[in-house]
């Protein structure tokens, strides 16, 4: 199954998770902070944790854009190969149990609000700056897949984004054989011309 979404970031980043797999993960840990980010940020060890966990994926360092996701379970890269930027090697970790993926930008871990995500509102009630899909729970492999329409002139509205490659594992890929911190999420040619 592919399925499209829209964000729009209002800051340089965003994260994906599934609201049941994180609230665990912080009540497992004692985490009383709210502020998630700057939580994973002060103790590295439990930032590191959530990611080879696959409570969170973050995909930061980018402009603050709107962005077109796709979601991809199909297999085989969807996006039209002439957009396609770049196809990044790493597979990173994502646990799914409730059957909802999340995707905000950075403020949604700033201000960590678990009861907004279990009961999420309905598109209409959104500002924009997060959306969710469904996907089937278990352990995934997301590969990442940028891409920009660099044939567009009109740089400020040129049609880009990611896709996720959602690829269900009986294990969870191990981040420990790169850093997730120097991922290069940007994309070329958003913000200069082709």
């Amino acid at each position: 199954m592919i399925q499209h979404q829209k964000i729009i970031l209002q800051t340089p980043g965003m994260a994906l998770f599934d609201p049941a797999t994180l609230a665990r993960f912080v009540s497992d840990h004692g985490i009383e902070a709210t502020d998630l980010l700057q939580h994973f940020i002060d103790f590295p060890e439990l930032g590191d944790a959530a990611i080879a966990q696959g409570c969170v994926l973050p995909v930061y360092s980018i402009p603050m854009w709107d962005y077109e996701l796709v979601f991809n379970e199909a297999g085989g890269i969807a996006t039209a190969p002439p957009l396609v930027d770049a196809v990044l090697p790493a597979l990173l970790p994502l646990a799914i149990t409730s059957g909802t993926l999340i995707v905000t930008d950075l403020f949604g871990l700033m201000d960590f609000d678990l009861e907004y995500y279990q009961h999420f509102p309905p598109a209409q009630e959104r500002t924009g700056v997060d959306a969710a899909v469904q996907l089937a729970p278990g352990s995934y492999a997301v590969q990442v897949v940028k891409f920009i329409d660099r044939l567009d002139a009109d740089i400020e509205h040129r049609r880009c984004g990611y896709e996720f490659l959602l690829n269900k594992v009986s294990v969870l890929p191990a981040v420990a054989g790169f850093d997730i911190d120097h991922i290069s999420y940007t994309i070329a040619g958003l913000t200069s011309s082709p």
